[in-house]
């Protein structure tokens, strides 16, 4: 095992932990309840996943926050196919479930079937310590949203399969750092912070500047910037391999807007 550790958010069976069992299992993974607490830890020692974007419901604002606070370095992105369920304890039937416990996001991914099912909703902090939770409640009112794969674990019972809105549902995560990790895939991927200035048109004249170094963004989304009421930044995603055309695309933009960040430099490998 190598003598680093990964931090992620959630517990035992989450779907972080199985996104890093499959590609970094001799590290040491560190569970962690929040994503500030991960990124926090990060700045001190090993690396963190975060889960930074869902294809049904869009960013995870938290996490893309903390890891900018914390000034980390992205250093791969992971795309995983996200398959939830509705889980209970062993022997419950859709029609003895009351009450669905379970992440926000995941809540939210599963919005459609959960108001035909017309229960109460009870947020917490992980989908795999919801259904941890039903053994210390014990009751067959309460149902869980989480991977499928508790299908294996007999103290459970999976009551129904593939509950998303869409069954395109993928979660995009970044492995973020303090320092150089070695990664084997092409880094041809780019996320970054803009802050245009405060000015007409100099968003556009931003814009203008990715077209003239026909560099194709895949991602561009506004968000206010906290205390400073009705400014906005945005996370930006381009795809490029150059540093060179980075260094120009800097150069330029800080001609025409007030900030410009590259948080990092990476590929993206698909589960």
């Amino acid at each position: 095992m190598k003598n680093e550790k990964i931090f992620y958010q959630g517990s035992k069976g989450s779907y972080s932990e199985s996104v890093l069992l499959e590609l970094f299992s001799d590290y040491e993974l560190v569970s962690c309840k929040t994503f500030q607490e991960v990124s926090k830890n990060t700045t001190q020692e090993g690396f963190g996943l975060l889960p930074v974007e869902n294809s049904l419901v869009g960013t995870v604002i938290e996490a893309y926050e903390s890891l900018i606070e914390h000034n980390l370095e992205i250093y791969l992105e992971i795309k995983k196919k996200i398959n939830h369920a509705l889980i209970g304890i062993k022997g419950t039937k859709r029609d003895d479930i009351k009450k669905v416990i379970s992440h926000p996001q995941a809540l939210q991914q599963c919005s459609k079937y959960l108001n035909d099912l017309d229960v109460e909703l009870q947020p917490v902090f992980d989908t795999a310590g919801s259904v941890i939770s039903l053994l210390e409640t014990k009751s067959f009112d309460v149902g869980a949203i989480a991977g499928d794969h508790f299908d294996n674990d007999e103290r459970f019972t999976i009551i129904e399969k593939n509950i998303s809105n869409h069954e395109e549902n993928y979660t995009r995560f970044f492995l973020t750092g303090k320092k150089p990790l070695e990664i084997s895939e092409e880094k041809n991927i780019r996320s970054a912070i803009l802050i245009a200035a405060d000015e007409p048109g100099s968003l556009l004249k931003a814009l203008t500047v990715f077209d003239v170094l026909k560099l194709n963004l895949i991602k561009l989304e506004s968000r206010p910037i906290l205390g400073s009421p009705w400014e906005y930044k945005f996370y930006v995603d381009y795809q490029n391999t150059d540093k060179k055309i980075d260094q120009l695309l800097m150069d330029n933009l800080s001609q025409v807007a007030k900030e410009f960040k590259i948080l990092g430099e990476y590929g993206s490998i698909n589960l």
